[in-house]
């Protein structure tokens, strides 16, 4: 439980939402002996009402965070940020956020800002870092540069075809299924003629195993069918290979 008080205690989000400042300058502050802070039975910190209305200024019961608050102790939590939490980029980005009062650099405008380094390859530091509009990014850059840093999708690495497959010429024939013997010898000229064109039409093969044209076609589409050949505008190419 919170210590009893009548007034208004602010968990340490809420304080720090409402003074617009991070959690480490209200630890700061409280090392420094600039805030008063009221533990909770837990140890938790709370931060009494009468302590925002001071640090703000006002005494106003309604509260909305300031745009950008810089107390007087800014530049020591600006050099703390950077010695002790340069690669802390939230923390960073929000004490040059606040520094450069939520305005681009450049043009004064407020919108569409956010933190750049200077030199890419440079260092979290406050003389590399700049509050820059998305507007005077691009101009910071060049049109060259903003094009060559444009995100460009991969192009997919081509898949790389399956080796032919090895299998024993009897395999091949009985997988294509041939209506008797002298189907099976036909088919057999025909994969013989397949084997030495490797590239060919049914009317190569037809032509090459002294074969009928009807038959070299039922031939093609059975070695299809069993992925013995890959089709391409009417033509085949081999894709098995033979165990001699």
């Amino acid at each position: 439980m919170e210590k009893r008080t009548d007034e208004k205690l602010y968990r340490m989000k809420e304080a720090c939402a409402i003074l617009g400042v991070h959690p480490n300058t209200i630890r700061l502050w409280e090392k420094r002996g600039k805030i008063r802070i009221v533990r909770s039975q837990g140890g938790h910190r709370r931060i009494p009402k009468s302590e925002i209305e001071r640090l703000l200024g006002t005494k106003s019961t309604a509260f909305s965070p300031p745009k950008a608050e810089k107390s007087a102790d800014f530049p020591a939590f600006l050099t703390y940020v950077f010695s002790y939490h340069p690669d802390d980029w939230e923390l960073v980005r929000k004490a040059i956020l606040i520094r450069d009062n939520y305005a681009c650099r450049r043009c004064g405008s407020g919108e569409s800002v956010d933190v750049y380094r200077k030199e890419e390859a440079g260092p979290n530091s406050p003389e590399n870092l700049i509050t820059l509009c998305r507007r005077c990014r691009g101009i910071e850059r060049g049109p060259e540069k903003v094009r060559r840093e444009q995100k460009v999708r991969p192009k997919p690495t081509p898949k790389k075809p399956s080796p032919p497959k090895e299998l024993p010429r009897h395999e091949i024939l009985d997988n294509l299924k041939p209506e008797g013997l002298a189907q099976r010898a036909a088919f057999g000229d025909l994969l013989s003629a397949a084997v030495v064109l490797e590239n060919f039409t049914p009317e190569d093969l037809a032509f090459r195993a002294r074969c009928p044209e009807n038959l070299a076609k039922l031939f093609c589409e059975r070695m299809r069918a069993n992925n013995y050949v890959i089709s391409k505008n009417g033509s085949f190419k081999l894709n098995v290979r033979l165990i001699r």
